[in-house]
């Protein structure tokens, strides 16, 4: 019989008492079952390590992208799959590999994966010591996510709302009069170094899309894909005036990799961000803190996900 361990959030914007109760029933019926909640940051990461060195087929979150976030950092290079249940407020991952978004109904989905062996080896990224699945970033996005996370109770109240808010406000009256802060010098595939460019911010992403809006897909770095390197899209400036051409090619028709004052990279094995003052940086939307160098590298094969 499989060994799982489901690691809950109870944080967690959409996970409840009922639907956990639910969920370990179900799992119990299938699986020799552990439980364990997270009691606060960076706990999900130690109860998935000690899943692996204990021998576990699988850990499964149900949680946020944090939650997940965190219980990879302690399955990434082992044998350990990685399952994810949906109870935060975007729940990008699980949305972009097609798990339902209800998580009981998401609970049923991974068992069966994981009873017929339904796994694929993917290539995660690391910023710096930090592991991430789907996207990083320095700059605009990052601090966005900084400015959200200040707020936990309007994340919980406005959700989606409240990320447009914070953008709205972070680049009408700080980016767009930024001038260039980061050198960034990408790390092209095979490995050799680029030629450096300054930018204001950079989006690294190793999947589409890169967040989401109610249902729309926030497609930040189209062409990413989880079996290639990663992407890059980097802004030399934000000026207001780019915005509306901007939002409509990340939500709609896909060219703002096209526009003036972005440049965009596909299928690399990283780059190095460095910064002249500490600037955030984001992992899968977890904010990191202030840095002045990131270095992000592709670790391939990394990570066995139920899909």
């Amino acid at each position: 019989m499989y060994q799982v361990m489901l690691i809950s959030n109870p944080m967690a914007g959409s996970v409840s008492p009922r639907h956990k109760e639910v969920i370990v029933n179900a799992l119990r019926a299938d699986f020799k079952l552990e439980v364990a909640d997270t009691e606060g940051r960076n706990h999900a990461t130690e109860l998935a390590r000690d899943a692996v060195d204990r021998g576990f087929d699988a850990v499964l979150a149900f949680g946020g992208d944090g939650t997940i976030n965190e219980a990879a950092q302690g399955v990434i290079g082992s044998d350990t799959a990685l399952g994810t249940l949906p109870g935060g407020t975007a729940n990008v991952l699980a949305r972009s590999i097609g798990i339902p978004r209800d998580p009981i109904d998401a609970t049923a989905y991974i068992a069966h994966r994981l009873r017929s062996g339904q796994t694929q080896r993917i290539n995660v990224g690391r910023v710096n010591e930090r592991y991430f699945i789907f996207s990083c970033g320095m700059g605009l996005d990052a601090e966005v996510v900084k400015r959200v996370e200040s707020d936990p109770e309007g994340k919980a109240r406005k959700r989606d709302w409240l990320y447009v808010k914070k953008l709205l406000r972070a680049g009408v009256l700080d980016y767009s009069r930024r001038k260039p802060q980061i050198t960034f010098t990408p790390i092209l595939s095979p490995p050799a170094p680029g030629e450096p460019i300054r930018v204001v911010s950079t989006v690294c992403c190793n999947a589409r899309p890169f967040t989401y809006l109610k249902n729309l897909p926030v497609d930040v770095c189209p062409l990413a894909q989880l079996d290639k390197g990663l992407d890059f899209l980097s802004l030399d400036r934000i000026p207001l005036w780019t915005f509306p051409g901007l939002a409509w090619g990340m939500l709609k028709s896909r060219k703002h990799i096209d526009r003036k004052h972005a440049t965009y990279l596909h299928d690399t094995s990283g780059g190095i961000l460095e910064a002249d003052v500490p600037l955030p940086v984001q992992a899968d939307g977890d904010y990191l803190g202030e840095v002045t160098r990131a270095e992000i590298t592709l670790v391939p094969h990394a990570l066995d996900l139920l899909v």
